[in-house]
């Protein structure tokens, strides 16, 4: 009797071990299970951020042309921003594209932009401390796409501006003629009134009262643009050259007498003119202006 107390005990305990094991191994197994989902979800969700970033920047490059990524890389290596290039330079711009490669002046010094498939590389004249002015050797900047985004991304409805305002691509001869017409003829009355200028004054006041005034674009041996102002059917004896930022100089070309005779921004000759209450007059003479030369 005893003995099968004994057998029947330890056959009990067996089954309760067993039993526990059974558990226990279960329980792990879960455990185990629902860590790894934890992981699997984890790992997904990273992915998600990953692909989710990276498609956030792809959208942030996509957002601009090449054309608007050009101009981002000028602004850049130029660092005057945008709203000097509109305020002071814009009636200079030329602007030109070849394929992928665009070119910018202001009728001396070239930069050229070639926009690739994630940056943009700016050649431009390189200052030269011996010369006191540009060079003639090329520098190179490369920006990428990213760095100009962020930067110049707010500018787009600027950028846009300029871009359609002298655009040779887009705008006619006629359209650049009326720009430089109205640029001439202000800067012909702000020699003549601000810069009291002899020469100046008796050009302005032949062709206000006769209605003529031909502008003669010409260029030097640095390769600058001389426009040359002149009253009609007469020789010119005064000029102005516009520089990349947009500074006038004004010139006097008599044959025993020439020289330059002062400078001033456009933003400073348009702020006169209005002051004057002459705007009309600029306009007037303007309209009437012919323009020869490239």
């Amino acid at each position: 009797m005893k003995k099968s107390i004994v057998i029947t005990s330890a056959l009990m305990s067996c089954f309760l071990l067993t039993a526990c094991g059974s558990q226990s191994s279960s329980s792990s197994k879960q455990s185990n299970s629902h860590s790894s989902s934890k992981a699997v979800a984890k790992t997904s969700t990273s992915k998600k951020q990953s692909v989710a970033s990276s498609s956030s920047s792809a959208t942030q490059t996509q957002k601009y042309t090449d054309e608007e990524y050009a101009m981002m890389g000028f602004l850049k290596q130029d660092g005057q921003g945008i709203d000097n290039l509109l305020n002071n330079s814009i009636q200079n711009m030329n602007w030109k594209q070849s394929g992928n490669t665009y070119t910018i002046d202001f009728g001396a010094h070239t930069t050229t932009m070639t926009v690739n498939k994630d940056s943009v590389t700016v050649t431009y004249d390189a200052y030269d401390s011996s010369l006191g002015h540009m060079g003639t050797q090329n520098a190179h900047k490369t920006y990428t796409k990213e760095e100009l985004a962020n930067q110049f991304g707010t500018d787009k409805a600027k950028i846009d501006q300029a871009l359609g305002h002298n655009n040779s691509s887009s705008s006619s001869s006629s359209t650049q003629d009326q720009s430089l017409t109205q640029q001439a003829s202000s800067i012909l009355y702000y020699g003549a009134n601000k810069l009291n200028n002899e020469e100046f004054k008796n050009c302005y006041d032949f062709a206000a009262k006769n209605l003529k005034l031909d502008i003669i674009k010409t260029t030097n041996g640095q390769g600058i643009t001389i426009y040359k102002m002149a009253p009609g059917e007469v020789d010119s004896y005064i000029a102005y050259s516009v520089d990349s930022d947009g500074t006038i100089h004004f010139y006097k070309m008599l044959p025993n007498d020439s020289g330059e005779i002062g400078t001033a921004s456009q933003k400073d000759i348009n702020s006169f003119v209005s002051s004057q209450k002459a705007t009309d007059q600029v306009n007037q003479l303007a309209n009437a202006a012919k323009v020869y030369g490239n």
